[in-house]
C-alpha cells in the first residue's frame, strides 16, 4: 500500500497544483468580481440601445442589486422594465422581477454553444428555464403560479383589473437566431380567471362587477416564424370566450404582429345576477339598450345575432388594435 502511494505521489505535484490553482482562481474571482460595475454596464448598454427605437417601443431597464451566484452565475434583485404609457397622462407600465438568478453552463462550450439556466420569482409565482445559443437559438421556459393581476402591461392593455394564476411552457427554436424562422410550441393555462372588481371603471364610464372567466386555455404551434393559435378558449359561469388566429414573430417579442379574432358572450346567469348587471348587459328578453353597448359604438357593431361580441385584433403585440369583426367574425385576414 505504501509503495502504491509513493508511486502516485510523484504525480500529485504536477497535476494537483494546477488544479488547485484553477479552483482558487475561480473561487476568488467570483468573490472579488465587481458586480456593481457589471450591473451599471448592463443597464447603460441596454438603455442606450433603446434610444434608437421608436418612442412607443422604448423600454428602460432598472436593476437594484447584483451579486455572484455559485461560480459562473449572477443573482439580481428587483429587475424592472419600464415601457411607455399606453395612454397620455398615465404612468409608465412596469414589469418587475423580484429575484432572478442566471447561471452560465460550462460543458456546452465543448460543443461550440453557450447555455444560460435561469430561475425567477416574479408576479407571485415562478419562472424557470434555459437559453441556448449556438448555430441556432433555443428558448425553454416553464411558468408556475404567475398572478396575472401583477402583470401591469397586461392590465393596462385590457384596461380592467384581472386576477388568475398562469402556468405552462414556452419552447421555441430560432434557426440562426432569427425569430422570423422560429418553430416550437406554446402551451398556457390560466386558472380561476376573473375580470373586473366592481370598482374600477372601464374607459371612465362604468364599473364592471367581477366576471368569472374560469380556466383560460391557450395553445399554439410555431413554424417558419408564424405562431398559429390552435386553442384559445374559456367557459366560466359568467362568460364564454373563443379565439383563433396567428402571430408573426419578430426579434423583439413586443414587435410581433398579431392577427386574430376573439369572441365572447355574457351568459344569462351573469346578466341577471343584479340590477347593475341587467343595466350593463341587458336582461334576457329585454329590448332596453345595454349600457355596455352604449359606452362605445364599436361594441354594438361587434354584436352578432347569436349574442357573441366579435372583434378583430391586429397590430404589434405590445399595442394591438381592437375593431369590430366584419360580418361578426370569421377567419383572420392575411398580414
Amino acid at each position: 500500500m505504501k509503495e502504491r502511494l509513493l508511486k502516485y505521489a510523484k504525480y500529485a505535484g504536477p497535476v494537483g497544483y494546477p488544479i488547485f490553482y484553477v479552483v482558487c482562481l475561480l473561487v476568488f474571482a467570483s468573490l472579488c468580481f465587481p458586480y456593481g460595475k457589471l450591473r451599471e454596464r448592463i443597464v447603460a448598454s441596454y438603455n442606450a440601445q433603446q434610444r434608437g427605437l421608436p418612442p412607443a417601443s422604448q423600454q428602460e431597464l432598472q436593476i437594484e442589486d447584483m451579486g455572484g451566484y455559485w461560480l459562473t452565475g449572477v443573482k439580481m434583485t428587483n429587475v424592472a422594465l419600464l415601457s411607455a404609457p399606453t395612454e397620455p397622462g398615465k404612468q409608465p407600465s412596469r414589469l418587475q422581477i423580484d429575484d432572478l438568478t442566471a447561471r452560465y453552463q460550462i460543458l456546452p462550450m465543448l460543443v461550440g454553444s453557450s447555455t444560460v439556466n435561469f430561475d425567477a420569482d416574479a408576479f407571485g409565482g415562478e419562472a424557470s428555464g434555459s437559453y441556448t445559443k449556438g448555430k441556432d437559438t433555443a428558448i425553454d421556459v416553464a411558468l408556475d403560479g404567475i398572478d396575472i393581476g401583477h402583470v401591469q402591461p397586461l392590465v393596462d392593455l385590457l384596461g380592467v383589473p384581472l386576477s388568475g394564476h398562469l402556468g405552462g411552457t414556452v419552447r421555441l427554436t430560432l434557426p440562426e437566431g432569427k425569430a422570423s424562422k422560429g418553430s416550437g410550441s406554446v402551451s398556457l393555462e390560466m386558472k380561476d380567471t376573473t375580470v373586473g372588481d366592481g370598482k374600477a371603471k372601464i374607459k371612465g364610464a362604468f364599473a364592471l362587477p367581477k366576471v368569472n372567466v374560469g380556466t383560460l386555455t391557450f395553445s399554439a404551434e410555431a413554424k417558419d416564424g408564424v405562431l398559429k393559435i390552435g386553442k384559445f378558449l374559456a367557459g366560466g359561469n359568467d362568460i364564454e370566450f373563443q379565439g383563433d388566429g396567428r402571430i408573426v414573430m419578430r426579434e423583439l417579442a413586443a414587435d410581433s404582429l398579431v392577427d386574430a379574432q376573439v369572441r365572447f358572450k355574457i351568459n344569462d346567469a351573469y346578466r341577471t345576477k343584479s340590477d347593475v348587471t341587467k343595466s350593463l348587459f341587458g336582461a334576457p328578453g329585454s329590448n332596453a339598450p345595454a349600457l355596455f353597448e352604449l359606452a362605445d359604438p364599436k361594441v354594438k357593431q361587434a354584436k352578432r345575432s347569436d349574442g357573441f361580441y366579435a372583434f378583430t385584433v391586429r397590430g404589434p403585440l405590445a399595442k394591438p388594435e381592437f375593431s369590430p369583426a366584419l360580418g361578426g367574425g370569421g377567419a383572420p385576414a392575411k398580414l
